[in-house]
């Protein structure tokens, strides 16, 4: 049975600076280089959780903020 390898297109190798030569193995979730013998663990997904929170904005308080603002 071959061994399923993917690639991660126009990655650049920090090791040896060849391109396209950073695969993924998904059984353990390392990346390495098929020409030199850089191995990294994958960076894991960080979640912001100030990029995620809504922050609600009430219309009728906006309109009447704007009416009170100096235009000198």
């Amino acid at each position: 049975m071959k061994k399923f390898v993917q690639f991660i297109a126009g990655a650049i190798c920090p090791n040896c600076k060849s391109n396209d030569t950073i695969a993924l193995n998904p059984e353990d979730d390392q990346i390495y280089c098929i020409k030199c013998d850089f191995v990294e663990e994958r960076p894991s997904e960080k979640t912001d959780n100030k990029a995620t929170q809504i922050k609600v904005v009430n219309i009728q308080d906006f309109k009447k903020n704007t009416g009170k603002i100096d235009r000198n």
